[in-house]
């Protein structure tokens, strides 16, 4: 739980993100800017059933970095999850960062698409949640690595609350390139309310997870909560690291977007389990008439070190990315080459 420091060496130039080629679907009229690391953080996050920190508690490497071509902040953990948040737009790239302060962890059961009843053999997935007093932002950290972040909003948070399930959902997402429903994957989603930090957390039943603001604490929900309402569907096509232009081999994932009529917010939903949520703007039309496709805004090479890694070096894994604007909601969305995917209102 402690803040990590690099020299700035020509290393530092082995991380610098860029576009390679062209995009799916759009040309760039000019180089995108470099991508800026800002700091990194070793997080600690118990397992289920591991009640307290001790020297054997895992520990997982986050890389944060400032998109320059837009002022988000990138969050990566060392298995490629990826977060996005504001906060980042002046910061500066800075050898000693502030460590993160660890508020609270969270044990939140997720169901399996189909499963009616929380029972003993629900799978249970534990997380840790830090602040990053670096840029006032909350980060979630299950004890796979796998992340979520989004701004701290409450004056006051508290560490002793119990998360409060607030509904749960089944949502069906097909492949990428498949426009038929027939052979479409499903899963299971469960939706909390984080009384600690006053956040909606999201948690797929592979345990992915994704939070967003609320606003104010919500009533408890009668009847299981309304039906979410299916916006459109996306490609998203996402290279490898060491893939430098889109071809036909190139991974294309399916996401659907959804409106979660009981929250008011956006979830994307990849094909493979991996969930991003937003609140969702005023007004959406479901479905989503006149769909347009999502404009490709640039590629990313960004390298996560391991826990203990402490210097970047060319045997630190590098991850692909790129990141897609959804006009039809006024969003940003970053997805990995492993499908891990997350989003921003523009």
């Amino acid at each position: 739980m402690v803040a990590r420091s690099m020299r700035l060496t020509a290393a530092l130039a082995l991380l610098v993100l860029g576009v390679f080629g062209s995009s799916p679907s759009r040309a760039w009229a000019q180089k995108p800017k470099e991508i800026l690391w800002t700091h990194a953080f070793d997080l600690a996050s118990r397992k289920f059933g591991e009640a307290d920190f001790s020297k054997g508690t895992q520990k997982f490497g986050v890389e944060a970095f400032k998109d320059t071509n837009n002022g988000l902040g990138i969050y990566l953990s060392q298995v490629g999850s990826v977060a996005v948040a504001p906060g980042f737009a002046s910061l500066k790239q800075a050898e000693k960062s502030k460590g993160p302060e660890w508020l609270t962890g969270l044990d939140l059961p997720a169901r399996k698409a189909g499963e009616k009843e929380f029972t003993k053999d629900t799978k249970v997935h534990a997380m840790e949640v830090f602040k990053d007093v670096n840029t006032n932002n909350w980060v979630y950290i299950t004890e796979k690595a796998l992340i979520a972040a989004c701004p701290v909003m409450l004056k006051t948070v508290t560490s002793n609350k119990t998360p409060k399930w607030f509904h749960s959902i089944d949502l069906n997402v097909r492949k990428g390139g498949v426009k038929d429903w027939k052979d479409a994957s499903k899963f299971g989603i469960e939706v909390y309310y984080d009384g600690n930090t006053g956040n909606m957390v999201f948690i797929s039943e592979t345990g992915a997870v994704a939070v967003a603001p609320s606003e104010g604490a919500p009533e408890a929900v009668k009847g299981g909560g309304k039906a979410p309402e299916w916006l459109h569907g996306l490609d998203l096509a996402c290279r490898k690291f060491n893939e430098p232009n889109f071809t036909k081999d190139t991974k294309r994932y399916g996401v659907e977007v959804f409106r979660d009529e009981t929250t008011g917010h956006l979830i994307l939903l990849c094909e493979n389990g991996n969930i991003a949520a937003v609140k969702a703007p005023k007004d959406v039309k479901a479905p989503t008439p006149m769909v347009k496709q999502p404009a490709w805004q640039h590629g990313l090479n960004l390298k996560a070190r391991n826990f203990g890694e402490s210097e970047f070096s060319e045997k630190t894994r590098v991850w692909g990315g790129e990141v897609f604007r959804d006009d039809n909601l006024n969003i940003t969305i970053y997805i990995c080459e492993n499908g891990s995917l997350t989003a921003i209102a523009n």
